[in-house]
C-alpha cells in the first residue's frame, strides 16, 4: 500500500501541473487576445442630398416648357422659323369699315402669293382703313398681342413698353408722344403705324386712286414673324383690270418676305446695307426683283388675267424712267447711279424690272431668282451670288445693259415671255 500510494502523489501532481500549465496557456491566449487594439470603423460620410431641380414654367402655356420654347411668351411660335419654308397659317385683320369684297380678295391674294413664291411665316397682315375708329379697334388688338408676348419697339426704364405707350405709337401723332422714347424715330409722314395707312387709306378714297396706296412689309425678324400693312386695298371692290392690277401689288409686296427670310441673322455682316459690295444688294435689284416676279407671276398663274401683256408693261416701265428722268434733270443717269440721294430714285422699279427681266432671259430660267440667287445671298454676298446665278459679273452686266439700252423698244420687249 505505500509503494502504492507512494507512485499516486507524482501522478498526481503530474496531472495538476498539465491542469495547471492548461489554464495558464489559456489565460495567456485570452490576455493576448483582449490586449490587441481593435480598429474603429470608419464613419460612413454623409450622402450629399440630390439637388431640387429647377420648376419649369411655359409661360405662354403652348405645352412647351420655356426652356424649349424659342419664343417663350409667344402662344403662336416655339421654333425659329425665319428663313424657313414651313406651313404657319397666316393672321388678317381688317379695320371694321373694309367690305367684304376688299377682305375677300385680299385674303385670295395673298395666300396665292404665299402659294406661288413659298410661305416664309408666321405673318400677320393688318388692313387699315380711312377712320380713325376702326384703326383705334385695330390698335388695341395689336397692342395687347404685342405686350403680352413682350415684343417691344423700345425700352427703358423712364419709357417703358406698355400697352398705352404702343398705342401711342401706332396711332402717333394722334395720341400725343409724351410715353415714347424721344430717341425713337417718330417721323408721322412714313413708318409701321396703323394711323399712317390709315392717312394713306384716306388718301385713295379723296383721290379716286384704283388701287390702294400704301403697303409694305414692315419686320420683324427679333420677333420671329413677318408684319405686312397696308391702307384699303380698293383695287379689289370689283372684278376686273384694277383687281388683277391689286393682287400685282400683293405679289409685289409679299415678294419682300421670300427676300428678306434670306438674311437670317448679322453673323456674317451687315444685311442692311444697300449696295454691289454687300449682302443685300443694289437698290434697282431688291426693287427690280419684286416687281418683275410679281408682274410675271400674276399674268403666269392666270392666262384670263384683265392686264396688259407683260412686253407692254415693260414698255411703260420704260416709259416712266423716261418721264422721271426728263422731270428731275436726270439726263446721263446709269443704273448703278441708281441712290437714294439721287433725284430719280423712282427709276429703280422702271429700269430694276427690265433689267432682272435682261437677267432672268439670259439663263432661260424665270424662277432663278428664288431657286439659286437669294438662297445663296446671305452666304455669297450680292456680287458671287449673282455671278452664280447669272453667269458674268456684276460689272460685265453693267456694260451688257448699256448695249440692251440702244435696242430699240421692240427688240428690248422681245426677250420677255409672252404673257
Amino acid at each position: 500500500m505505500r509503494a502504492s500510494f507512494s507512485f499516486l502523489i507524482p501522478l498526481a501532481f503530474s496531472i495538476f501541473f498539465v491542469l495547471a500549465c492548461t489554464v495558464d496557456d489559456q489565460n495567456s491566449v485570452v490576455q493576448e487576445v483582449v490586449q490587441t487594439p481593435v480598429s474603429e470603423p470608419e464613419p460612413t460620410p454623409e450622402a450629399e442630398p440630390e439637388p431640387v431641380p429647377e420648376p419649369e414654367y411655359d409661360s405662354d402655356g403652348d405645352g412647351i416648357v420655356d426652356s424649349a420654347d424659342y419664343w417663350p411668351l409667344d402662344p403662336t411660335m416655339s421654333q425659329n422659323l425665319w428663313g424657313i419654308v414651313n406651313d404657319s397659317p397666316v393672321e388678317f385683320f381688317f379695320a371694321s369699315e373694309i367690305s367684304q369684297n376688299i377682305q375677300n380678295g385680299t385674303r385670295a391674294s395673298f395666300l396665292e402669293a404665299i402659294d406661288e413664291f413659298g410661305n416664309w411665316g408666321p405673318t400677320e397682315l393688318w388692313v387699315s382703313g380711312a377712320s380713325f375708329e376702326g384703326i383705334e379697334e385695330l390698335a388695341n388688338l395689336y397692342c395687347t398681342k404685342r405686350t403680352e408676348r413682350g415684343q417691344a419697339n423700345f425700352y427703358s426704364d423712364q419709357y417703358p413698353y406698355t400697352f398705352e405707350s404702343c398705342k401711342q405709337l401706332n396711332l402717333y401723332p394722334q395720341l400725343g408722344s409724351d410715353l415714347l422714347d424721344p430717341q425713337f424715330n417718330l417721323n408721322d409722314q412714313e413708318g409701321e403705324g396703323l394711323e399712317y395707312y390709315r392717312r394713306m387709306s384716306a388718301l385713295t378714297i379723296e383721290n379716286g386712286y384704283p388701287t390702294g396706296y400704301g403697303k409694305s412689309l414692315n419686320g420683324k425678324r427679333d420677333w420671329g414673324f413677318k408684319i405686312f400693312n397696308f391702307s384699303s386695298p380698293v383695287g379689289f371692290s370689283e372684278p376686273g383690270y384694277y383687281y388683277d392690277y391689286e393682287k400685282v401689288n400683293v405679289f409685289y409686296e409679299y415678294f419682300h418676305a421670300l427676300q428678306e427670310s434670306a438674311f437670317t441673322d448679322e453673323e456674317l455682316g451687315n444685311t442692311n446695307e444697300f449696295g454691289e459690295d454687300t449682302r443685300r444688294g443694289p437698290h434697282w435689284f431688291y426693287a427690280g426683283a419684286s416687281t418683275y416676279m410679281a408682274e410675271y407671276a400674276v399674268r403666269k398663274r392666270n392666262p384670263d388675267h384683265s392686264l396688259n401683256s407683260l412686253k407692254e408693261r415693260m414698255e411703260q416701265q420704260f416709259g416712266y424712267a423716261t418721264s422721271e428722268i426728263e422731270q428731275n434733270g436726270c439726263q446721263g443717269i446709269k443704273l448703278r447711279e441708281i441712290v437714294p440721294e439721287n433725284s430719280c430714285f423712282l427709276i429703280r422699279f422702271y429700269w430694276g424690272m427690265p433689267a432682272v427681266g435682261y437677267l432672268l432671259n439670259k439663263v432661260n430660267n424665270q424662277n432663278a431668282i428664288v431657286e439659286t440667287f437669294y438662297p445663296n445671298l446671305y452666304e455669297l454676298g450680292f456680287r458671287d451670288a449673282f455671278e452664280l446665278t447669272f453667269g458674268l459679273t456684276v460689272d460685265a452686266f453693267y456694260t451688257e445693259w448699256e448695249t440692251y439700252m440702244s435696242l430699240s423698244m421692240e427688240e428690248r420687249v422681245s426677250i420677255l415671255p409672252d404673257l
